[in-house]
């Protein structure tokens, strides 16, 4: 009985002693300065909104990689919402390593429209629903939108959700479903590089072959008349009476209709 008693005390004794020291290891581990920084940055291959050198130097800053800061010091939840922050990131991951660096991984957005306002605001739509801004350094080579856009409640430094508008109404919400609804078909989404809005609220589409823009309409029945223009083209896109046409409307259900010019 007594040696029973002394072989628990003795495995009692022995685990409290190891929660101090692993204790205190953690607490020694967390006070010394940050080791490092690695990062990585998922980008289109043609260009980035996220520099890497100017990225790498700006988080640099953030976490103290040159041994500045203490990795007790900061803070992985407040760090993650600081890199959110940036209005091209659409994803952040960090984390910290036994060997106290801090590995960090970005994911940019990835725009699918620019669209330009009536009062001269210009910004990009993601693939996510996203309205984010501009870059001073660099252009994406994405479908352009115009024409009957009011301005929206978005600071060039910011982004915004497309479901946080308060206006549900927007018309830079139709063009948005529209734009990737193209994106998805893989003729149009070479084919189609402008959406313009006419003043009754009407989406056309320019096609890069013609020159009849084609009438959308709005966006009922929307996967029929992606569907019905991307037939069209895949169908007609060789014959020579497509230079002709005035317009080229595809805002009836299941039927394009098309206008030439007047040739007296």
């Amino acid at each position: 009985m007594v040696k029973r008693i002394l072989t628990i005390l003795t495995w009692t004794l022995s685990f409290a002693g190891l929660v101090v020291l692993l204790g205190f290891a953690r607490q020694t581990h967390y006070l010394k300065p940050v080791s490092g920084l690695d990062l990585t940055i998922d980008h289109q291959p043609e260009g980035s909104f996220l520099p890497y050198n100017q990225t790498y130097a700006s988080i640099g800053e953030l976490v103290g990689y040159h041994g500045l800061k203490s990795l007790g010091s900061v803070n992985l939840r407040q760090l993650r919402e600081q890199l959110k922050k940036n209005p091209y990131v659409a994803q952040a991951e960090a984390y910290t390593t036994l060997g106290r660096k801090f590995k960090i991984r970005l994911v940019e957005r990835k725009p699918i429209l620019r669209f330009f306002t009536q009062t001269g605001q210009t910004f990009y739509i993601d693939d996510e629903m996203v309205i984010f801004p501009t870059h001073m350094d660099y252009v994406a080579r994405v479908m352009v939108a115009n024409g009957n856009i009011p301005s929206v409640p978005v600071q060039d430094h910011q982004a915004l959700p497309l479901q946080q508008l308060m206006n549900r109404k927007h018309m830079v919400i139709p063009v948005a479903v529209v734009a990737k609804a193209i994106q998805k078909d893989k003729l149009l989404n070479v084919l189609i590089d402008q959406l313009f809005v006419t003043d009754d609220s009407l989406i056309e589409l320019s096609p890069k072959i013609g020159n009849a823009p084609v009438i959308l309409g709005d966006t009922s029945h929307l996967q029929e008349k992606i569907g019905a223009v991307s037939a069209f083209f895949r169908t007609q896109s060789d014959n020579p009476e497509l230079s002709r046409y005035q317009s080229i409307n595809a805002s009836f259900r299941n039927q394009i209709v098309c206008t030439k010019n007047d040739t007296l």
